[in-house]
């Protein structure tokens, strides 16, 4: 009948649609595979003896080995099953090889990788290793290949770039920690430069006002001003954005929060201890939750996908958690080149040749491929000095490049070393010992045990410079501004069992104001660790116990302390239309709350966003190509110095017209004057792109983007995911957000992970991760985490009994012995 009546509409469905569907249906069948073996025996070379590892409901392995590289070699193989596509894609990242997959679009990573040369130093540090570490880098890596070399069905996204996974090295987890640090400490870089340029912009005075000086050392503009040409410092910034916008590279405003509390003021009777740290938000998320057990190893926590230790967690002993001490542990040197040998640098008056190796990348070709002519390999020179890698040669060379000195680069880096370690610490002396040949990234170390000990340990190699601090880039070409060592492990900051009972930090400032030593110049302000230290203190001066839900309580807090330093004067401004009226009387009623259903938190932040940009707008204007260098700088402003805009209003009368008064217009502007005119452009935002009423959660998203798809149409759809927020930057549960017009506010980053450990009790607390445990899209666990993560959930440590079977799986591992292997449902 259908035939009869539509003869078009039926030859499209048989001939078009029908075998679209089939096909679909098939590719779909086809990349069910992909999903990993949970249950059964599966046969491998290079186990010493069978391994099981029992997945909860929540698809995190609990591993029970009888040897500990037995264990490691399983957790290789699980991250494989799981996150083979992630690690792919991070190595390819790290080493400079992202454009042999994704094509031009990747060549400024891929620039900016060869020429920092990571994989070369990762090679190097492979040596430096004991056998120990050596063993577990190895056996983990065997059990990577050993998933590889079956043949399994892969995950999409190596379908549809056309590429499979290579053979993983020990040198590759290496790789993985080398990456990673230098992303936790790459704020230096991109503030030495982003201080020189608003030096220039709007003088030393004003520069400084933005972003004071924390230390006690007097600031020295002479040794170091005007010494980078402003065409490179804006090529630098402009490609840290694409940096940032499109690979994650780079400084986003992270951030972390960890603190422990002594037995005596918990209601388990030992220390109790939470940690969040705040990384760049992604799909799926940079760790991954896993209990490893073998002969002497029994530790849980969040593990890095590519390296085989738990970065953060508990063993039978103790408990640690992690925030980035923002140390300054980079410096860029400006160096002089030979006039008639651009490859030769001086030093003290004498020309030296630049160490130089030539690379090759290769490029996919354009889409569609089989149209398009192949494109030719780029031969790349890496060059370096004895100061460290030509940063600038990324951009292009320059008549005086720049080179980048980072403790990451330095010889025998045996930070993995230390990190293993810190697995097998039993007490505070074998995890202070852990950190002897520690560098990167420079880290505060929060810490508590089952023998009732409390901690903060910052561990880090940490310059010491004596003709300069650290802030602008120096002349490379004296001697005198070479580093001159490093802080002495027995003197980094460091404290145990404090009077007070507990010890907390969230990038704050982790040493007294005598201290003798500088660390970093870019402290985070101290909002949320005084939220921490008001919250703790109030129970232990009310006599209240504390528990793990009221960690957990303090984890989930989206009050900010900031809001109280600005409200008041946002309250006090006098309205001039009905308008202003309106939005300033509900924001006197307002609690300062910036949870998810609050409509003022929007107000407030967004006339925030708005006012900071009208106080120093002016001071950075240029043409229109210089828009992004303003937008970086006032972003970094809001980030570095969040007590900017308080400083400004509390100044008296006549210091306020220096930032308040605009300079293209006739009259003087008071700072109020500005406050409505920022108020007008909140209210004006509201109105035309956000909505009337609308709460805080449902106009900033946390958006999880793939790291490979989250900038492709139609494929974003599919891979990436989205969730509302509460709060700000400066809240325990911090978010760093910025404003775009094509994606409103977005979360750039936030907590990845969260741990609540109670030292009494294995079966109190718990841990979580922020989107799920898998990395396939297919996978239910691809994004089951998202909502309980937001609703401040915690997984359990350990498999409860009363779970039942139904909600656990057990694959086993056996070793090969005379047979070719094979696999059993």
């Amino acid at each position: 009948m259908l035939m009869r009546s539509y003869p078009i509409l039926s030859r499209l469905l048989i001939w078009i649609f029908v075998p679209i569907i089939l096909v679909c249906g098939i590719g779909y069948g086809f990349l069910l595979q992909s999903l990993p073996q949970t249950e059964g025996t599966i046969y491998l070379k290079g186990l010493g003896a069978p391994v099981q590892i029992v997945r909860d409901e929540h698809a995190i392995p609990h591993i029970s080995a009888e040897s500990d590289n037995d264990a490691f070699f399983a957790l290789g193989y699980l991250h494989a099953q799981d996150r083979l596509w992630q690690m792919n894609y991070n190595r390819r990242l790290a080493q400079g090889r992202l454009s042999e997959i994704m094509g031009r679009g990747s060549l400024d990573s891929d620039k900016f990788m060869r020429t920092l040369g990571f994989a070369r130093a990762a090679q190097a540090d492979l040596q430096s290793l004991d056998e120990s570490a050596l063993q577990a880098l190895t056996s983990y890596a065997n059990g990577v290949n050993a998933w590889i070399n079956e043949g399994n069905v892969l995950p999409v996204e190596f379908y549809i770039l056309d590429t499979k996974p290579e053979v993983w090295h020990p040198s590759d987890s290496l790789l993985m920690s080398k990456w990673m640090a230098f992303n936790l400490g790459r704020n230096n870089l991109n503030m030495e430069v982003s201080l020189d340029l608003l030096i220039k912009e709007m003088g030393i005075a004003k520069a400084l006002e933005m972003f004071p000086d924390v230390n006690a050392k007097a600031f020295s503009v002479t040794e170091v001003t005007g010494l980078v040409d402003e065409e490179i410092q804006q090529g630098l910034l402009a490609q840290s954005n694409r940096l940032q916008d499109r690979f994650d590279i780079g400084d986003k405003g992270l951030g972390s929060n960890a603190w422990a509390v002594s037995g005596q003021f918990t209601q388990s009777g030992l220390p109790l201890l939470g940690s969040d740290p705040h990384l760049a938000v992604q799909i799926p998320t940079m760790f991954y939750l896993a209990a490893i057990q073998g002969d002497r190893l029994n530790v849980t926590g969040a593990t890095f996908p590519g390296i085989p230790v738990v970065l953060a967690g508990r063993n039978e002993s103790i408990a640690w958690g992690t925030t980035n001490m923002i140390a300054d542990v980079q410096d860029i040197y400006v160096e002089r080149t030979n006039p008639l040998n651009d490859d030769q640098y001086e030093i003290d008056g004498q020309w030296m040749d630049m160490e130089i190796d030539e690379e090759l990348i290769y490029i996919k070709s354009d889409f569609p491929s089989f149209l398009t002519n192949p494109i030719a390999p780029i031969k790349w020179q890496v060059r370096r000095t004895r100061n460290g890698p030509l940063i600038s040669d990324a951009i292009g060379r320059v008549e005086r490049p720049l080179a980048l000195r980072w403790t990451g680069f330095d010889e025998a880096d045996k930070s993995y070393q230390s990190f293993l370690g810190i697995n097998y610490a039993v007490d505070w002396t074998s995890f202070k010992s852990a950190f002897k040949d520690y560098a990167v990234p420079a880290s505060n170390f929060i810490y508590a045990d089952v023998h009732g000990d409390i901690g903060l340990f910052g561990a880090g190699k940490i310059p010491i410079r004596s003709h300069s601090n650290g802030r602008l880039p120096v002349p490379g070409w004296q001697s005198i501004y070479d580093w001159e060592g490093y802080i002495p492990l027995d003197s980094v900051p460091q404290i145990l069992n404090p009077e007070k009972g507990y010890v907390a930090n969230s990038n704050n400032k982790n040493h007294p104001d005598d201290y003798p030593y500088m660390v970093s110049h870019l402290w985070a302000a101290p909002y949320r660790v005084d939220s921490i230290r008001q919250t703790l203190e109030s129970h232990i001066k009310k006599g209240e116990k504390l528990t793990v839900q009221d960690f957990v309580n303090l984890q989930g807090s989206t009050d900010s302390l900031q809001v109280g330093e600005l409200l008041g004067f946002i309250q006090n401004m006098t309205p001039r239309n009905s308008k202003q009226e309106g939005a300033i009387n509900k924001l006197k009623e307002w609690s300062g709350s910036l949870s998810t259903d609050s409509t003022e938190a929007v107000i407030y932040l967004v006339w925030v966003k708005h006012f900071r940009g009208l106080l120093i707008a002016d001071d950075l204007k240029g043409n229109a190509l210089q828009e992004e260098r303003s937008n970086r700088l006032q972003f970094l402003t809001g980030l570095r110095n969040p007590k900017f805009i308080k400083s400004v209003i509390e100044q008296g009368e006549d210091l306020q017209f220096k930032w308040c008064d605009l300079i293209d217009t006739e009259v003087q502007e008071s700072c109020e004057d500005l406050g409505l005119m920022a108020l007008d452009e909140t209210l004006k935002e509201i109105d035309r792109k956000i909505g009337a009423d609308k709460p805080w959660g449902d106009v900033l998203k946390v958006h999880y983007g793939h790291q490979a798809f989250t900038n492709t149409q139609l494929l974003d759809l599919v891979f990436d995911r989205d969730i509302g927020k509460g709060g700000d930057r400066y809240s325990v549960n911090s978010v760093n957000w910025a404003y775009a017009e094509d994606t409103g506010y977005r979360v750039s980053t936030t907590a990845n992970f969260r741990q609540v450990v109670d030292l009494n009790d294995w079966e109190q607390g718990g841990f979580i991760i922020d989107t799920g445990q898998s990395g396939n899209v297919l996978s239910q666990h691809y994004d089951d985490n998202i909502v309980p993560f937001k609703a401040l959930t915690l997984w359990p440590w350990r498999i409860k009994a009363e779970q039942g079977a139904r909600k656990e799986s057990t694959l086993i591992l056996e070793p090969i012995k005379h047979s070719s292997g094979k696999k059993e449902s």
